[in-house]
């Protein structure tokens, strides 16, 4: 068979998998993806901050209810002590007062310490939503730098894919599924001509099994490389 439209159909394409390489090595792909990064950390510390934040004023009230059972209870031994019966009586209020009181001084405790980290949040929050904000800002200009250059690329891209399509229509089915399959698969060229002087690929230029030599005899011959998986083929004179 002929293989001059699936070889220029293969330059063509090789041409686009360029252009395509060259958008994402590019400086304004690497300044959007950088300022992504940098926008979704700051995005997420927010939600991190915001949830500590919930989960602190929860726990906070948790506490503050919980002294203040406390403190009622505390209230009912109001003057018990004086009508205490004996000393082991007024032995047992003392023991129940003191560890109802040293509860509540704990609670205290735990309560000033979220009250604290609640104003630390708020500061920390802020300043994070500022640094976000900043953020936004810089992936706005990034990607609007990205999207202008892309449009100095684009013209190329469509002409590339339109004159693919043309000459899609002169590859025989089977040739192009070949193709799209190795294209997958990275594999570029797909197809290579096979070097019938040394019985070696013409890519990976691997001597091929006897098998496959036996395949690739006469002009318009195809087989596929037993190394690198590529299709060999004899071109036609």
């Amino acid at each position: 068979m002929k293989f001059d439209k699936i070889l220029e159909y293969q330059s063509k394409d090789q041409e686009l998998l360029a252009l395509e390489n060259e958008v994402a090595k590019s400086k304004e792909r690497m300044a959007l993806m950088a300022a992504k990064s940098r926008l979704d950390a700051a995005t997420a510390s927010v939600g991190k901050l915001s949830k500590e934040a919930a989960d602190i004023l929860a726990a906070h009230a948790r506490l503050a209810e919980r002294a203040e059972e406390l403190n009622a209870g505390l209230d009912e031994f109001n003057g018990v002590l004086e009508g205490a019966r004996n000393v082991n009586e007024a032995d047992y209020y003392i023991r129940q007062i003191t560890a109802i009181s040293d509860e509540i001084a704990a609670l205290e405790k735990e309560i000033a310490k979220t009250g604290e980290r609640i104003d630390g949040i708020g500061a920390e929050y802020k300043r994070t939503w500022e640094h976000g904000i900043k953020a936004s800002e810089a992936y706005k200009a990034a990607h609007a730098a990205y999207n202008a250059y892309i449009a100095t690329v684009q013209p190329k891209v469509k002409q590339l894919n339109a004159e693919l399509e043309a000459l899609k229509k002169g590859v025989p089915a089977e040739i192009m599924e070949l193709y799209a399959s190795l294209r997958a698969a990275k594999k570029m060229p797909a197809f290579v001509p096979y070097r019938t002087d040394a019985g070696t690929c013409g890519r990976c230029f691997m001597e091929v099994s006897g098998d496959t030599r036996g395949k690739l005899r006469n002009p318009g011959d195809y087989a596929e490389c037993p190394n690198c998986r590529r299709i060999l083929f004899i071109p036609e004179n």
